[in-house]
């Protein structure tokens, strides 16, 4: 597709119509080559008025001596060309703010993502998120469904995540949150920086500071000191298991796993563990761990992918 000359110079002084400046947007977006001939067109106008642009206060035109006229053209050139790249990479930055990446990991799985300002991420088992290509100019806004643990790139801009029960925001730091849909539990634990939980049905604001978490009880949410401080290490392939019941256990397994465990041996179900397991030695390891402190025995179902505790 080429352009008219006539819509060029419209455009360049800003009498082009909303249809012809999408035309010409879409058009430099289309190729490379395209963006050139458009920097070429904008220096050819912009020098073209400046050499030739009539004095009106004398009623004749201003001439200039040729060496004259040959720095306005390059200093021209230059800052066109760098006014040129900052519109452009700001048109591009708005075009790629309205399209998103969504991103999920499937249960018993883990894996790690670098956002476009740096941040990086570890999302959890049963865990999406969905990001923009680039960030919009106010702030830094992803969508997260499951736990994921945050190493946030340093900006002016907020980083906010975005839950079904509270908004995490921050500027600079490292911490997790969970918060799967369709489950009440959430829980944000902050290791470095600070961070702020809101939503709209609590207009008052929590602040975290280093070593400690937020959990949800109901309606509000309880600060308290971080005791699991290794809860994070699942990102490194491992879980700790500080002071948690039998079935507290189990359902971490179900996530890590990818495995429904029915628990029929009712003299378990409160008895408290810690210890440490390495996600990638499997279930059947991890159980036959426990077993050297709990008296239960279990039999797997491989059809149905079922593990009953008896």
């Amino acid at each position: 597709m080429n352009i008219d000359q006539h819509i060029f110079i419209r455009y360049f002084l800003g009498q082009a119509s909303e249809e012809e400046k999408e035309t010409i947007h879409q058009w430099i977006e289309h190729d490379e080559a395209n963006r050139k001939r458009f920097i070429r067109e904008r220096i050819r106008f912009d020098a073209s008025i400046l050499v030739d642009k009539p004095n009106t206060n004398v009623g004749r035109y201003l001439r200039i001596q040729p060496w004259l006229s040959w720095s306005l053209k390059i200093a021209a050139s230059v800052l066109f060309l760098l006014g040129s790249f900052y519109l452009y990479d700001n048109y591009r930055i708005g075009r790629l703010s309205e399209s998103y990446q969504c991103v999920s990991v499937p249960a018993g799985n883990r894996t790690n993502i670098l956002l476009p300002d740096g941040t990086n991420v570890w999302l959890n088992a049963n865990t999406s998120i969905r990001y923009p290509m680039a960030f919009a100019k106010k702030n830094r806004e992803i969508t997260l469904d499951g736990e994921a643990y945050f190493e946030v790139a340093k900006d002016k801009k907020p980083f906010i995540v975005k839950t079904d029960k509270y908004d995490v925001e921050v500027l600079g730091t490292i911490f997790n949150v969970e918060a799967y849909r369709g489950k009440s539990q959430f829980r944000t634990s902050l290791y470095e920086g600070k961070v702020k939980l809101y939503n709209s049905r609590c207009p008052k604001a929590v602040f975290l500071s280093p070593g400690q978490t937020a959990k949800l009880l109901g309606d509000s949410l309880l600060v308290s000191a971080t005791t699991d401080v290794n809860s994070y290490r699942w990102k490194d392939g491992l879980i700790y298991i500080e002071d948690k019941s039998f079935n507290a256990i189990m359902e971490l397994f179900e996530k890590f796993y990818d495995v429904q465990i029915v628990v029929n041996n009712k003299a378990v179900k409160d008895l408290g563990y810690r210890g440490k397991l390495r996600i990638s030695d499997g279930v059947d390891h991890a159980l036959r761990v426990l077993q050297k402190d709990f008296p239960f025995k279990y039999k797997r179902d491989e059809e149905r992918n079922i593990i009953y505790i008896n």
